[in-house]
């Protein structure tokens, strides 16, 4: 679970910065930690886009944002889900009935891998899904999937996956701007 607190002494200061206005701190913290949590789910959705080859829609469907209220001034982003299947992913039919390659997938910004099985049977792509069949029957077919949508974010967020780095600190910085700004925009 990603959280971000502020301390007793940033609070002060907030506070201290409002003056007169110290009955509107609860107010402006709720509208920096949501805007704050809105940045980071962008922001996160922007860095899987460069570490996978899945679409930025399907990581924002998946990231639901519970809002701060002046009650409760904590904001939260939970990614949830399944494994995605291989055809939201880069990918490419095969045509292993006539001889040719298998279907290939890139996951990882890393190029295309061809799925073949260490018993040589060959992946293919039907119905919307990439499969491959188990044994040389007919069925069963096995489906491939991907990662799940929170394990993506998890390794996005901790700078894995060729990122720059972790996220954590700019999201940091993100909310500090945040406070400044609603500070701002109450004082004047």
């Amino acid at each position: 679970m990603i959280t971000y607190e502020v301390n007793r002494a940033e609070l002060e200061l907030v506070e201290k910065k409002l003056g007169d206005m110290k009955s509107k701190a609860p107010q402006v913290f709720k509208n920096a930690v949501n805007k704050t949590a809105r940045q980071a789910r962008k922001r996160i959705a922007q860095s899987a886009k460069g570490a996978y080859t899945v679409k930025q829609v399907g990581f924002n469907s998946h990231m639901k944002i519970k809002n701060a209220s002046t009650g409760n001034l904590t904001a939260s982003v939970d990614a949830d889900g399944k494994p995605l299947t291989l055809v939201r992913f880069k990918n490419r039919a095969g045509r292993p009935k006539k001889g040719g390659a298998a279907a290939a997938a890139d996951i990882v910004n890393s190029g295309m891998k061809q799925l073949v099985s260490s018993q040589g049977g060959k992946a293919f792509k039907r119905n919307g899904l990439v499969m491959q069949r188990e044994g040389k029957d007919r069925l069963p077919v096995k489906v491939f999937h991907s990662n799940s949508v929170p394990k993506m974010v998890e390794k996005v967020y901790q700078g894995e996956r060729g990122m720059a780095g972790a996220l954590k600190e700019p999201i940091q910085s993100d909310l500090r701007k945040n406070l400044e700004a609603e500070i701002k925009k109450i004082v004047g």
